[in-house]
């Protein structure tokens, strides 16, 4: 991490380095519609560990005091109130604050897909807002102090993903080539 750069910084730095660009967004697609969800988890496993490396932790603090910083993008899981669907997401929460979630990034069969962006295609934000929204969310982070969000009240889809996803691993595209480049 570079001197001045923000934990924040190096998170969203590392994971388009290493993880966005490298996930198999229809395998993670198709993973979703499974039971298991074993690739999904896997992906949440890797965006959750590069979390704690980057920010040196999981435990986040709202409001002041040891608030190491004012923003942070963490790895976590919605759920879509009317269909029931779950999806990834990147979410930005204000730690200045009460926790307010104040930023969605979709992990979905498009890539990363961010909520609210007028410069969607009309087709694709359809997407998003029939599958996933309005959406119960929550994060792999602990985010003391954040009262939007209750542990023990999430839908049970979003309950099981958070408790099992240290459980599974998943390859990433370039990992397939690692071996081949470094006998270069």
């Amino acid at each position: 991490m570079e001197e001045n750069q923000s934990k924040l910084d190096s998170y969203i730095d590392y994971i388009n380095a290493h993880i966005l660009p490298f996930i198999d967004y229809n395998e993670l697609d198709r993973s979703y519609q499974t039971e298991e969800k074993a690739y999904a988890k896997g992906i949440l496993n890797r965006l959750h560990t590069a979390m704690l490396e980057q920010y040196g932790g999981t435990r986040l603090v709202c409001g002041h005091g040891d608030m190491q910083e004012d923003y942070a993008v963490v790895p976590g899981v919605v759920q879509g109130t009317k269909t029931g669907e779950i999806a990834l997401a990147l979410l930005g929460i204000d730690l200045s604050s009460s926790g307010e979630h104040c930023q969605t990034e979709f992990l979905c069969k498009y890539g990363v897909v961010s909520q609210g962006h007028n410069d969607l295609p009309k087709a694709l934000s359809g997407e998003i807002t029939a599958r996933y929204l309005p959406y119960d969310y929550c994060y792999t982070a602990n985010i003391p102090g954040d009262i939007h969000v209750s542990k023990h009240r999430l839908p049970e889809g979003i309950r099981e993903m958070l408790n099992t996803f240290q459980e599974h691993t998943a390859e990433l595209l370039f990992e397939e080539n690692k071996d081949m480049d470094m006998e270069r």
